[in-house]
């Protein structure tokens, strides 16, 4: 029996979904197929080598149930002080159920459709239909597989040609403590017509203070980012789940001419976690920019895998991922670009670099690339080290204690991945809150809460 066949039947006693649309149902039987007959990943695989998740495969999950009183009080209070202030356009989530009255939908302009995708699916067949799945290949992918077969609810974001929104998007997901073990299959589509701009952060939060009964709670989702010629894109994704909660996600990137995607993954929490990112540069000129910055500490383990392909000629890649890891925490970073031949006069560029913050922290580290193409610039790196003992005895020499000077350094060191984010109030607060946790791990006592007002 395939670990995947286990984890159905660990799921059997969940009602099949269906719906009224013949083409939904063969959409999500095509995905429970494709499911089925790939093994879930075991670390005989190179691509999960250093990411053991047979205590995720072997956790008897249930979908989880609309939330009650309790998990509508939790998620409320989150909202108010641990999340992200983006009141402009909110959508907000519990363990993968829409919360209209704690999301925000300001008004946007003609033609510009956002909204929860279960709601999607009844007033946008056809453009839901023409594209979803459109930038998803499930082999070697069965978390994708798994997310499509029990889709049910998550975001739709269009914008039609030369819209632009000048706030972010902001989609709230919020898994709650509790006594059962929950999996949630967020969706979330994003298609940019020609020209189009925006922005949008998905968030996923956890509970701060999880009891120490709390039972595994597991987050599945799956993102598909559609590019036409000229569309921009930035794409902010921070994770802050709970020590109990495992996080297994996608993004699925394509891109047309001349289009822009900037991707920055702040990860802050959780316990097994992993992220798959995926972009695909289709036509000529097309850029993308993925920024990431990860910092661990207890027992939390990390594991980004990052693919680009070149498929066309004239396009750009670059990639900066950041890490700070203490205690017993791992982290794990594989980047692979691939120039597929014909491509020429590609430019990929990708650097990892990782401080280590106690003997017993771990960084297992491999940028890769794969060239099919002569008339190329291409380069790769990985850095692995500690905190500057000079520089340390240096600030305490002008008198700064020793928490506050590894917490400046360690500050310092995370800075550059956010400085490529446009001046305005994401960057303000992710810089707040990324600041806040460092201090944490150095010793200090910065408060849970974000700015809000």
């Amino acid at each position: 029996m395939t670990m995947a066949k286990r984890f159905c039947e660990l799921q059997a006693h969940a009602p099949p979904y269906s719906s009224g649309w013949p083409w939904l149902n063969a959409f999500r039987q095509q995905a429970q197929q494709a499911f089925a007959a790939l093994e879930l990943p075991t670390q005989q695989q190179e691509t999960w080598k250093y990411t053991d998740i047979r205590t995720l495969s072997e956790t008897a999950f249930s979908d989880a149930p609309p939330p009650g009183a309790t998990e509508l009080a939790q998620a409320s209070s989150a909202q108010q002080t641990q999340a992200l202030n983006l009141p402009h356009h909110r959508l907000t989530f519990i363990d993968g159920h829409f919360q209209p009255h704690l999301s925000q939908l300001g008004a946007l302009s003609n033609g510009i459709k956002l909204m929860p995708l279960r709601q999607a699916l009844e007033q946008e067949q056809v453009l839901i239909e023409n594209h979803l799945g459109s930038a998803v290949e499930y082999p070697g992918q069965p978390f994708a597989a798994l997310n499509s077969a029990r889709l049910t609810d998550g975001v739709l974001l269009y914008l039609p040609t030369d819209c632009q929104l000048s706030q972010p998007i902001h989609c709230l997901f919020y898994t709650p403590s509790g006594r059962h073990s929950h999996i949630s299959y967020p969706r979330l589509l994003i298609v940019l017509g020609p020209g189009a701009r925006a922005q949008l952060v998905e968030e996923y939060l956890g509970s701060s203070a999880p009891p120490a009964n709390a039972a595994a709670q597991c987050t599945c989702p799956l993102s598909e980012i559609i590019l036409a010629p000229d569309a921009r894109l930035l794409h902010c994704k921070v994770l802050r789940e709970s020590p109990q909660g495992h996080h297994i996600a996608g993004i699925h990137v394509t891109q047309a001419a001349q289009s822009q995607f900037h991707s920055i993954n702040v990860t802050l929490g959780g316990g097994i976690c992993r992220n798959d990112l995926q972009v695909s540069l289709c036509a000529n000129g097309a850029q993308s920019r993925l920024d990431g910055l990860y910092m661990l500490a207890g027992r939390q383990h990390l594991d980004n895998h990052l693919r680009i392909d070149h498929l066309q000629p004239g396009c750009r890649s670059e990639v900066l991922y950041k890490g700070i890891i203490d205690d017993r925490a791992r982290g794990v970073f594989n980047g692979m670009a691939i120039v597929h031949p014909g491509a020429q006069q590609s430019d990929a560029r990708q650097i990892n670099k990782n401080l280590l913050l106690s003997e017993s922290a771990e960084i297992d580290t491999k940028p890769e690339l794969q060239i099919d193409a002569d008339d190329v610039k291409c380069s790769h790196g990985a850095t692995v080290g500690q905190l500057d003992n000079d520089a340390l005895f240096y600030l305490g020499s002008r008198g700064m204690d020793q928490q506050t000077a590894r917490a400046l350094l360690t500050t310092a060191f995370a800075h550059e991945t956010l400085t490529h984010l446009p001046q305005g109030p994401l960057r303000e607060q992710l810089t707040a809150l990324t600041g806040a946790t460092l201090t944490r791990q150095a010793g200090g006592e910065p408060p849970d809460a974000l700015p809000h007002g």
